[in-house]
């Protein structure tokens, strides 16, 4: 990524408006058609066993060493089910199994840095003669490198661990009486409901209103029956389809509309011009559905691709950078050319806060920003984190800095942004946040009496739009409290590029800032006569 001048390579970008994003919309399956509650219950109940079975069976033989298309014709005649369930068996599980490789990269990561930390703490406990922590910590160590063996031998040899059913209910069958189980038998059969609560209907494009088995049609009033083909060995008790009625998604109603609209069109024109001519067109789209059962009864889950929205924004107007906090969004505009317009802040605290409220906060914040970027006709740009280093480093930190970013749920922000731009139509750059900090104090927090944070959302907003980076003349730097630091320029070489030379800056500037860090801590901390005086006694010593 070239970023030293206006006219070079644009920097890397993803995710951006333009890519066709799958979305998934859920509600509860309220009525059936021909039969009572109890009984369709029951018959989605008998699916989700079935279909549990067959992926149990698949993924030991596939553990095994067969491969599983091999094993399809096999499935077919030993359990009774159509062609298209094991294609959906087969497709999650892939899923599945493919999640797992691709968390333990990162998990080896985690433990080889939390390992290292554990021998420098040890080490340092050692030195100052704290042999009670050297004693924790060494079990603790001897805990992480057991788990690292073991992760180590399951990547070498590609070894894939899965539980059906969940590790922790697993756990429960030890300790039956904490656990709340009178008896085995009482354990035995929330595992197997657990073994059995959900199952997948793949879709295709193709096929009629995007899935072969479960197929959505919609009734005058708006709402939607879903007719889902039962496999061959349950047809005898539970018929050869069961309809459900009556559903109605309370968002995205319009979209899986638009998406069955749009797959009988495809339908019509495939029959006027034929396969080739109707695949190479943008009509007709996959409809897979997902069911699962919950205390309450069932729900169904259907994904679809988003409808393709125009893009309102232009990164010829200027950009909108967004620096993400744990306690606020830090947003500033710029121009075309780079220059500042304005900025502000968005709250955004999620600690202590349920997953709901948190995801309400996020959503509301997000909106915001969006639709000022939508009202100005400019891209957004986030930074591209990645917070697997710093979340590793928990172990050992004061507790407030640990819940305080745990809490913070950058992922789910991420996609908050994405999601929401791709409706509005507005695009979403992410760009890496390297030095971004530093350079936005250095260069824009005095000159335009900005936030380190609002200065650094300007540093990334002018990344998107390649402006210069260059070290300025001037050789000293706000630190806070009216405090300013004097740093050293490197020397600037043609063959470094100029993020080394701000890693060198950044370098000296970092003891400053935590030393006025620990001056604010002092600064802080309360007078125990002055709390006297104003009354507040809670407390204090």
């Amino acid at each position: 990524m070239v970023l030293g001048k206006r006219n070079g390579r644009s920097p890397t970008r993803s995710d951006i408006v333009g890519k066709r994003l799958t979305a998934t919309y859920q509600t509860r399956v309220r009525e059936y058609s021909g039969v009572d509650r109890e009984a369709g219950d029951a018959a989605l109940s008998a699916y989700a066993e079935l279909y549990g079975r067959v992926e149990r069976k698949l993924f030991a033989d596939v553990a095994a060493g067969r491969s599983a298309g091999s094993l399809k014709s096999e499935c077919l005649q030993r359990y009774g089910i159509p062609a298209r369930m094991f294609n959906a068996v087969r497709v999650s599980l892939e899923g599945k199994v493919a999640s797992v490789k691709e968390q333990q990269k990162p998990q080896l990561d985690s433990l080889c840095r939390r390992i290292a930390r554990a021998e420098r703490q040890i080490a340092g406990a050692a030195e100052h003669g704290r042999w009670d922590q050297v004693h924790q910590k060494r079990h603790r160590l001897a805990n992480l490198q057991s788990r690292l063996a073991a992760l180590e031998t399951d990547t070498e040899e590609a070894r894939v661990r899965l539980c059906f059913g969940s590790k922790r209910l697993w756990r429960k069958q030890h300790n039956l009486e904490t656990n709340g189980y009178a008896s085995h038998q009482e354990w035995l059969k929330d595992w197997r409901e657990a073994r059995s609560d959900e199952f997948f209907v793949l879709g295709s494009r193709d096929e009629t209103g995007g899935c072969q088995l479960c197929v959505a049609s919609v009734a005058d009033d708006g709402t939607m029956t879903l007719r889902l083909r039962m496999p061959d060995c349950l047809a005898t008790q539970h018929g050869k389809y069961l309809a459900i009625e009556g559903v109605r998604f309370a968002y995205g109603h319009e979209q899986v509309l638009a998406a069955l609209d749009s797959n009988a069109e495809y339908r019509r024109y495939r029959g006027e011009h034929g396969d080739k001519a109707a695949r190479a067109t943008t009509l007709s789209q996959a409809i897979s559905y997902r069911f699962k059962r919950d205390r309450k009864g069932w729900r169904v889950f259907v994904s679809t691709q988003m409808m393709d929205v125009p893009v309102v924004t232009d990164q010829r107007h200027g950009a909108i950078g967004v620096d993400l906090n744990v306690d606020h969004l830090a947003v500033c505009e710029t121009d075309s050319s780079g220059n500042y317009i304005n900025a502000f802040s968005v709250p955004l605290v999620t600690y202590g806060k349920s997953q709901h409220q948190a995801e309400a906060i996020i959503g509301d914040a997000v909106a915001s920003v969006v639709e000022h970027a939508r009202e100005v006709g400019k891209p957004i740009v986030i930074e591209k984190l990645d917070f697997r280093r710093k979340k590793a480093t928990l172990e050992g930190e004061s507790h407030r800095y640990s819940r305080m970013l745990s809490s913070f749920s950058y992922g789910k922000i991420k996609a908050y942004f994405l999601s929401r731009g791709n409706r509005q139509g507005v695009e979403v750059h992410q760009v890496s946040p390297a030095y971004s900090s530093v350079i936005g104090r250095v260069k824009f927090m005095e000159r335009y009496g900005l936030s380190v944070h609002q200065a650094a959302a300007l540093v990334l907003a002018r990344r998107l739009l390649g402006c210069s980076e260059r070290i300025p003349r001037r050789w000293v730097c706000p630190v806070g409290n009216d405090v300013q630091v004097a740093f050293t320029v490197p020397a600037r070489k043609r063959v470094k590029h100029v993020w080394t030379h701000w890693g060198a800056i950044s370098g000296q500037l970092r003891p400053a800032l935590a030393a006025q860090h620990r001056l604010g801590k002092r600064r802080r901390r309360p007078n125990p006569v002055q709390a006297v005086a104003r009354g507040e006694t809670r407390g204090v010593a």
